[in-house]
């Protein structure tokens, strides 16, 4: 009975230690844990989007350089269109020169009938061979312009090759990250979203018990979104907010799916201003604005390198796409990583 007794404490005391190990393995992350995971998201998703947004620069670079190079070759055919002619022009005229230049020139003044008709027949000579000459001059310039368009056609075709294989590299490196980051991001992601869903849950709770219904930001930021300033920086923000809930994809710019950067290049197209498809040269391409000063429809940048952006659309919120994985959505511009906004015009 004594050994009975002493089995079934011991099995007691093993079920014990299961529980609590369970129960650990189960319990809320604390703060620190918590704070630790975001800050290796935040992390991970810096690492990933500095990537992407040198991915989209050298892509834009390719693009403008694609149609300078269309440019030059439009160009190039242009003055060889010109030169054929000339060519054709010159050919003949030095032809007609060799055979009977002399002789035409020669019978022409002594059939003159009077003075002043041999007056008139020598400045006609004189013109034709200054036109003659002209068409040689002209040829000779061309054959220069010519030399400079390939030149620069040339040029350009070797940067584009060199962007291209840049671009080429930067792809393999995204896709790597992804297959190297992805379980770690996923995971880490489950747990902050998990920390999310009780902290909402519980301050709902507490809502309830008080009485109070509290919507929730992201509710309240697209249904009560602030007027913009002007009718541009609000049909941005209409189309940015249309997009909420579409996928975030590196590289895209819509209308299925966006990057950072893509998303507020496409949005604010709708509102009339161009942009390029990069946080970085975007940031250049807008006015400073001070946090205190930020309205509607004006990005706010992230990172150093910048390497994010969303657009703000009041209420201390802004739509963006966030990170590989996620869809474009509105959140809390509060991040500790923000250095400034600008204003598209």
């Amino acid at each position: 009975m004594l050994v009975a007794r002493k089995a079934l404490g011991g099995l007691a005391g093993t079920l014990l230690l299961v529980a609590v190990t369970v129960g650990a393995s189960n319990a809320a992350p604390s703060r620190s844990d918590l704070a630790e995971a975001r800050a290796r998201l935040m992390e991970l998703e810096r690492d990933f989007q500095i990537v992407v947004e040198r991915y989209n620069l050298v892509h834009d670079k390719l693009t403008s350089l694609q149609a300078r190079i269309a440019r030059s070759a439009a160009e190039v055919h242009d003055v060889e269109q010109r030169m054929r002619v000339r060519e054709t022009a010159a050919v003949e005229l030095a032809t007609e020169l060799y055979k009977n230049g002399r002789s035409i020139q020669l019978e022409g003044v002594l059939s003159a009938d009077s003075l002043a008709d041999l007056d008139t027949r020598i400045s006609y000579l004189e013109t034709s061979t200054s036109a003659q000459t002209l068409v040689f001059e002209r040829l000779a310039v061309d054959r220069q312009v010519l030399d400079k368009k390939i030149e620069v056609l040339e040029r350009q075709q070797q940067e584009a090759l060199a962007a291209q294989r840049v671009i080429e590299g930067l792809r393999d490196r995204i896709e790597a990250k992804i297959a190297a980051q992805d379980g770690e991001v996923t995971r880490l992601r489950t747990q902050i979203e998990a920390a999310e869903r009780r902290a909402a849950e519980a301050a709902r709770r507490a809502a309830a018990r008080a009485a109070s219904a509290v919507p929730s930001m992201i509710t309240s930021a697209i249904a009560h979104p602030e007027p913009a300033s002007n009718p541009g920086a609000q049909a941005a923000v209409d189309a940015a907010l249309s997009q909420v809930g579409k996928p975030y994809r590196w590289g895209a710019e819509g209308p299925d799916a966006y990057d950072c950067s893509g998303l507020t290049m496409w949005a604010w197209a709708r509102g009339g201003v161009s942009l390029p498809h990069n946080s970085g040269m975007q940031y250049n391409a807008t006015a400073r604005v001070d946090r205190s000063d930020i309205e509607p429809g004006d990005l706010l940048f992230f990172g150093s390198p910048i390497h994010h952006v969303g657009m703000y659309i009041g209420n201390g919120q802004m739509v963006e796409a966030p990170f590989s994985g996620a869809q474009v959505r509105v959140g809390s511009i509060s991040r500790s990583d923000y250095v400034g906004a600008g204003r598209p015009n």
